[in-house]
């Protein structure tokens, strides 16, 4: 072959607002900032879903809307400094089994990496790698680089 073409890839930053999911995302831009073809950035913020002992009395919109107004808040910090890198970016917010979700978001949206940090806003259950990050290296079918 004598022509080059552009093969446009993403990469899936997992972001709860904790301060090792702001180092991953910095790091992903500085590192899609350097590359000749930058990666469109792939933000997700993953709601925990709501006892049912305390869905059912509340209406599914309500619900609805309360995840996407916390998913929204822990995401602001991320829109600011991703607005100001001029890189191809989305954002998104979805609910359920955090590692599961994001193992299942970089696979359906074709991700080739998931850059996350090593801890989050868990609990203390993974003393040296959180629980969540354990779990989606078990489960993710791309590459998962840990940012600490």
């Amino acid at each position: 072959m004598t022509g080059e073409y552009a093969v446009q890839t993403s990469w899936l930053i997992p972001f709860d607002g904790s301060a090792h999911s702001l180092r991953a995302l910095d790091l992903a831009v500085s590192e899609a900032k350097a590359r000749q073809i930058t990666p469109t950035l792939v933000l997700l913020n993953v709601q925990m879903p709501l006892p049912s002992d305390i869905t059912r009395f509340i209406d599914s919109n309500t619900v609805d809307d309360h995840h996407r107004e916390e998913g929204e808040k822990v995401l602001a910090c991320a829109k600011e400094r991703l607005s100001a890198s001029s890189l191809n970016h989305s954002f998104h917010v979805l609910v359920g089994d955090v590692s599961k979700t994001i193992s299942e978001v970089a696979s359906s949206s074709c991700c080739s990496m998931i850059i996350m940090g090593a801890h989050g806003h868990g609990s203390v259950k993974g003393l040296f790698v959180g629980s969540v990050t354990t779990k989606v290296l078990h489960s993710a079918i791309v590459p998962v680089l840990l940012v600490k």
